[in-house]
């Protein structure tokens, strides 16, 4: 009987620990995993109408390493990322160099905290960077949340980036139709603007790096990697808010203004605002990202196409304007219309 005994206690002790075990495995935080492989190839972009200039840009791709299929855009893919409610999320980029030899990437975005690890691929090498991003809804201030984030290569002497290699990262809250965790940040239509600018001389040149970077000097200026009349408009009905999202990927301090409505700048370099304000235009730094929402009003735009989003520096016109001054050729550069 005392053996029974001693045997059912022994077991009573092992369904304790293995209890207890679960109890502890149940409590730990567990993670979600996103995984995006990009290469850096050269390529070829149409920037306006037949005015085409050779590129290095980001392509997505399915296997990593494998640039055999790769085509390079401008700017680079944008990419997603939507947090969990209930777990960290792990994202690991695999960022394969195709570049010509002598040229080493860094892959770098500004604001996101990656793991401790080398930034820098030779040609034909793929380099691994991953970050942790916190549960959605995170604490004030916490590191790699929601925002709006520019992604791109700083090698070269900033050559690389002049050449294409940029693009949007976008980390979204668990909460849909959210730019952040606030409910003021709450959309209906959203536009990613990737602004950008190419001097075709640098673009066109046979070896980027003997290119002197004193004498560049943009002459299209581009919005998600078209210049006007090329590029595409942003379709919204009255009443309805607007999120754009500006990603400067250019050299140039840009100020983007909107005839008609008001801007409400909500975030600045994926940081949400504790005084948000009302704009009719602003400045976006080289490098910088921002967050505004805008709500189309009713009674239709100050313009035939809706409500004008343009430079105001007033970089519209395309091409080289040499010997055409004081009045430029047609129309073009960093334009386009919220238009329903």
């Amino acid at each position: 009987m005392r053996a029974i005994a001693v045997t059912k206690s022994r077991v009573l002790l092992v369904l304790a620990v293995i209890a207890a075990g679960l109890m502890y495995s149940g409590s730990t935080a567990s993670a979600a995993t996103v995984s995006i492989n990009l290469c850096a190839v050269p390529g070829n972009a149409t920037l306006t109408g037949t005015t085409t200039v050779p590129i290095w840009g980001f392509a997505t791709t399915t296997t990593p390493g494998d640039c055999s299929s790769a085509t390079a855009s401008l700017p680079g893919p944008q990419l997603d990322v939507t947090l969990s409610a209930t777990e960290t999320t792990t994202v690991t980029f695999n960022v394969t160099n195709a570049l010509p030899a002598g040229h080493s990437i860094t892959f770098e975005i500004p604001g996101i905290t990656f793991d401790a690890g080398s930034a820098d691929v030779d040609p034909g090498g793929t380099l691994t960077r991953s970050f942790t991003a916190p549960a959605s809804p995170s604490a004030a201030g916490a590191a790699n949340a929601a925002g709006t984030y520019l992604y791109g290569s700083g090698g070269d002497g900033g050559r690389q980036q002049a050449m294409g290699l940029y693009g949007a990262l976008i980390v979204r809250p668990s909460t849909a139709g959210q730019a952040y965790e606030s409910a003021v940040t709450a959309y209906n239509v959203e536009a990613p603007l990737v602004l950008s600018a190419v001097d075709p001389a640098l673009n066109n040149a046979s070896d980027p790096m003997a290119f002197d970077m004193h004498s560049y000097r943009a002459t299209y200026w581009l919005i998600n990697g078209k210049a006007y009349p090329d590029t595409t408009g942003i379709t919204a009905t009255p009443g309805q808010n607007v999120l754009l999202r500006y990603l400067n990927a250019g050299y140039d301090n840009t100020s983007m203004m909107l005839l008609g409505m008001h801007e409400h700048v909500v975030a600045k370099d994926a940081w949400p605002l504790n005084n948000a304000y009302d704009a009719t235009a602003d400045t976006i730094p080289a490098g910088a990202t921002e967050d505004v929402i805008a709500t189309v009003p009713t009674g239709g735009g100050p313009s035939g196409s809706g409500f004008p989003l343009f430079n105001r520096q007033l970089h519209l016109t395309n091409g080289d304007q040499t010997g055409h001054s004081p009045l430029p050729l047609p129309g073009g550069g960093m334009l386009t219309f919220i238009h329903s």
